[in-house]
């Protein structure tokens, strides 16, 4: 007798969609940090400055609300794939740029500003929600052609968006009290 595996949160489809997810994520990420720290010059000391502006004035709210908007989109199924690559090359690129601007000081690269970025709290925090909010858009987009997407939407997709929120609404807290803003 064969168990439906699909009926449990951690499915064998979840749990392969979390490893597809964290492969698309980490790859976008690290390797748009390439092409940002080969940015022009000017350019990445204008992203540096306009960090910095950001981190002057932004609260743990409007860190949550920014992070939330940009995840709710990921969980649209098919469409939450190149959504989440677009965002996360973005954010690649800004921390390519931001290492290309502080290297000549504290001669850290691309690779190892991103690699310590996110193995911080907020870091790993943040990048887990988005990790599962991703997953859930490519398990939806399975249950879809499974004929199933009702039954996952009903019971499993308002545990990973709850989950989503509380891991961003967590590493807002935890951001803004790292950069004085709490």
């Amino acid at each position: 007798m064969k168990i439906n595996n699909n009926n449990y949160y951690f499915s064998k489809n979840f749990i392969r969609s979390l490893i597809i997810s964290t492969i698309i994520i980490l790859s976008t990420l690290l390797l748009s940090s390439f092409v940002g720290f080969y940015a022009p010059p000017e350019e990445a000391q204008q992203i540096t400055k306009e960090i910095d502006n950001l981190a002057a004035t932004a609260t743990w709210l409007d860190i949550f609300i920014n992070n939330f908007r940009l995840t709710l989109p990921t969980f649209i199924p098919a469409f939450g794939i190149f959504f989440a690559v677009l965002v996360q090359f973005s954010t690649g690129y800004v921390f390519g740029a931001i290492a290309q601007a502080l290297y000549e000081t504290y001669h850290l690269n691309n690779l190892q500003i991103t690699l310590l970025t996110l193995l911080t709290p907020v870091g790993i925090l943040e990048y887990s929600a988005y990790i599962l909010a991703l997953a859930e858009s490519i398990t939806l987009a399975y249950s879809i052609y499974k004929k199933e997407s009702k039954k996952r939407l009903i019971t499993h997709t308002w545990k990973t968006l709850t989950a989503v929120a509380l891991l961003l609404l967590i590493g807002a807290v935890v951001e803004a009290a790292f950069i004085g803003r709490l």
